[in-house]
């Protein structure tokens, strides 16, 4: 049986920690932040270990995994500040918590963008709004805590310079990023926001042969040609809690050195370049 530590539990550690459960794994886990589920040696005794505290603490739980030489799961973003992303020891982690990429509409994307069916992309556009009041999510700001979008561009559209930012509040209530992908010239726009209702997210591509637009919340897709008639569409049955459940598959595969056919879960590479990404549009929206 495969022991799990989970390294946090406020709601995403807790998470994890019932999916690896159910995944017939033997679980333990340690809060720094409450009352201890089980002991930290116990955690750190496990052949893999979840870091899902506060972005604040994960250097430094990035740092302790890392000098135990265990594989690593890694919520997102990877850490808080530069001065940390510098000095992180990537090595042991396997995989980094963006979890939209498990999306059936994230996934249907890719395959289209991967066929060249809407041709070269030109321009797109990624929304998460979402009303969100609570403390502990407002605490990092929406470009690191909402970075999922960040991560989507760079998943389909590959990595991208920031070229502006600007934002309300401190930390970000709302902001806007603007990005350029490096590979073709395509120019993103990513909208982030603790202020929306009802919640929007999802993104459009648009491309010199057509376009794609999906709804993430609705889990629909479509795809038109040039004068706007569908060609395809998409109808996802699966949904979050799926999506969280095939990501903690996922680890365990990759943990036991399972070489995947379609390997698009996010790599501790991938992953440093969108917490850099983030990093950078923070600073531009602090000048």
């Amino acid at each position: 049986m495969v022991k799990i530590g989970i390294l946090g539990l406020g709601s995403i550690g807790t998470r994890h920690l019932n999916n690896f459960k159910k995944l017939g794994c033997d679980v333990v886990g340690y809060d720094p932040l409450s009352t201890p589920f089980d002991k930290f040696d116990q955690v750190m005794d496990c052949d893999g270990i979840v870091i899902a505290t506060p972005t604040s603490e994960h250097f430094k739980g990035i740092k302790y995994v890392h000098h135990m030489q265990k594989p690593m799961f890694v919520e997102k973003p990877l850490v808080k500040t530069s001065e940390d992303l510098d000095a992180t020891p990537l090595d042991y982690i396997k995989m980094v918590g963006y979890n939209l990429r498990f999306h059936s509409c994230v996934r249907w994307t890719r395959d289209l963008l991967g066929k060249g069916l809407i041709g070269r992309p030109l321009w797109a556009r990624f929304t998460c709004a979402q009303y969100n009041d609570r403390p502990v999510y407002r605490r990092d700001g929406v470009i690191l805590n909402w970075s999922h979008e960040i991560d989507l561009a760079f998943h389909l559209l590959g990595n991208a310079d920031v070229v502006a930012a600007s934002s309300i509040g401190e930390p970000e209530l709302l902001a806007e990023l603007s990005l350029v992908h490096t590979n073709h010239q395509c120019h993103t726009t990513i909208h982030l926001d603790y202020l929306t209702q009802p919640e929007r997210r999802g993104f459009a591509i648009i491309g010199q042969d057509g376009s794609i637009d999906v709804d993430l919340v609705a889990r629909q897709g479509f795809m038109k040609d040039r004068d706007g008639r569908v060609l395809h569409s998409y109808f996802g049955e699966d949904s979050f809690d799926s999506n969280y459940l095939e990501e903690a598959k996922t680890f365990l595969k990759v943990m036991g050195g399972e070489i995947l056919e379609e390997p698009f879960f996010c790599t501790a590479e991938e992953a440093w370049d969108v917490n850099n990404a983030c990093l950078i549009a923070k600073d531009i929206c602090n000048e």
